[in-house]
């Protein structure tokens, strides 16, 4: 199977031509982020996979260019990984397992949003995201007590997303496809991560 692959420098690129100066922009300000993902795999090993529920918390900023737009840097904790239909792994975990993976996520956006005084503002974004590997696990194993998997330490995606805000307050969705294999078998078949996250998030100062 041919996997397609975004392209977020074309989509930084639309936002920052998009944005045109409208007066001085506002102060920086940071906040809180969380949500619940529904997160798989994809690529030529992904075979008889399942979306499993996850999640993320952490940190976001906001750093206005403009009136309209903003580089938006997030820190946060995230779950992703599939539920897999698979006899490898224990026996005692029955067919179906969870293949789970948590990482410390730092996506870097790029923030596109209406101008005005209307109380509901619209907000683009996309970027790119860079995620460290704290932890695997396959059904009850660690994924390094199991030979056949091949768990990369960093995982790479491209992010594009909405939101929309009032006040402090934005809820948003979001879905980040993976550019980087973050599995590869001896048998040359690579799984991606595929995330898509619906968020909420609250502006603490600016």
């Amino acid at each position: 199977m041919r996997r397609r692959k975004l392209s977020p420098g074309l989509l930084v690129a639309v936002l920052l031509v998009a944005a045109a100066p409208h007066g001085a922009p506002a102060q920086p300000s940071v906040g809180v982020i969380g949500g619940l993902s529904r997160s798989t795999f994809s690529g030529s090993g992904a075979v008889d996979v399942a979306r499993r529920t996850a999640f993320l918390v952490g940190a976001v900023a906001e750093i206005p260019v403009n009136e309209r737009l903003a580089i938006r840097p997030e820190l946060h904790f995230s779950a992703k990984g599939a539920r897999v239909n698979t006899p490898a792994g224990d026996p005692a975990d029955g067919p179906i397992k969870t293949f789970g993976l948590r990482y410390v996520q730092i996506p870097v956006l790029a923030q596109l949003q209406t101008s005005g005084d209307s109380s509901a503002r619209p907000r683009l974004f996309g970027g790119l995201s860079v995620g460290a590997l704290l932890g695997c696990t396959f059904g009850s194993q660690d994924c390094t007590d199991i030979e056949e998997i091949d768990q990369r330490g960093l995982d790479f995606g491209a992010v594009a997303g909405v939101e929309v805000a009032w006040q402090r307050l934005g809820v948003g969705a979001r879905y980040e496809a993976g550019v980087r294999a973050v599995e590869a078998s001896t048998t040359g078949n690579e799984i991606y991560n595929g995330v898509v996250s619906f968020t909420v998030r609250y502006m603490l100062r600016g």
